[in-house]
């Protein structure tokens, strides 16, 4: 791994310790030359999902672990909620993005590699 690597992933973590200061969730985009780090963050305490290994999801919502049906439903809700706006927002990202990359390609002529 280079430096530039290196630096991605550090600045990944230490956001990953803000969002779970502020119990957030987040999907993050990272960049350096030519260099990019993509995460999401789906671990706040209203969610039932769960990430493991960086790449994995497991969603718990057993009743057991709830003290009335409706604890159970509000997380399920809160979670369905998290998951459809960071998918929206990403979704609105990228066009924003692909838009404005497409453009300064054709103005410059950038060639990707």
């Amino acid at each position: 791994m280079n430096q530039a690597e290196t630096t991605l992933k550090i600045a990944a973590e230490e956001i990953k310790e803000v969002l779970r200061k502020h119990n957030l969730a987040a999907a993050v985009a990272l960049h350096s030359p030519g260099h990019g780090e993509y995460f999401v963050h789906l671990n706040p305490s209203y969610s039932c999902a769960y990430m493991y290994q960086d790449n994995g999801v497991r969603f718990y919502s057993k009743k057991e672990d709830y003290k009335t049906p409706k604890e159970q439903l509000e997380k399920q809700a809160d979670t369905a909620n998290m998951l459809k706006l960071l998918t929206d927002t990403t979704a609105f990202n990228f066009g924003c993005l692909d838009f404005l990359s497409k453009q300064f390609d054709e103005l410059t002529g950038a060639e990707h590699y």
